[in-house]
């Protein structure tokens, strides 16, 4: 799995107005074509994180999740984010994760051509010993659940639903 070296930059906590408790800060630099990146995770409630990345240079883009690079180069993009989160699961053995395949400018938010690539990566990358594979085609969801953490904790699924619903009407 080809990857880029990543650094981790600082954290942030979360406010009370924000769902996260906490917010960290990673990037990496591409040596194929010199762009930088910024990877955002998001931890929320049940050793919950959400994983966001995008260019540096679309750092003040509203759509800065939605635009395509066009620069050839989402598997070592994605898999350095996948890198992220398995350094993530091996500091937080409780941790599950999520992601959403954010829509194009003109696309529709179901099945994302995004969510289609994340889906086929996590399947391949993932290993199914250690999480439950779970997606909602219609919102481009994917969440992989820790084993460990749904046997302290079998409601661990709808609890995390349940929150990310109150907090962000996407979901509902």
């Amino acid at each position: 799995m080809t990857s880029y070296p990543y650094r981790f930059i600082m954290n942030y906590k979360g406010g009370a107005e924000e769902p996260y408790t906490q917010k960290m800060l990673y990037t990496f630099d591409s040596p194929r074509t010199s762009q930088g990146y910024m990877v955002w995770v998001e931890k929320y409630e049940h050793h919950f994180y959400a994983i966001k990345f995008h260019l540096r240079k679309d750092k003040a883009n509203k759509n800065r999740y939605n635009v395509m690079t066009g620069l050839g180069e989402a598997r070592p993009v994605i898999n350095t984010c996948i890198q992220i989160m398995l350094d993530i699961a091996k500091a937080d053995e409780l941790s599950s994760f999520g992601f959403i395949g954010a829509s194009m400018l003109q696309e529709s938010t179901i099945n994302t051509k995004r969510f289609r690539v994340y889906r086929r990566i996590m399947a391949t990358y993932v290993s199914e010993e250690h999480f439950e594979h779970r997606f909602n085609v219609k919102k481009s969801t994917y969440i992989l659940l820790r084993r460990r953490a749904m046997e302290k904790n079998p409601n661990l699924e709808h609890l995390i639903q349940e929150r990310f619903v109150q907090w962000y009407p996407y979901f509902e």
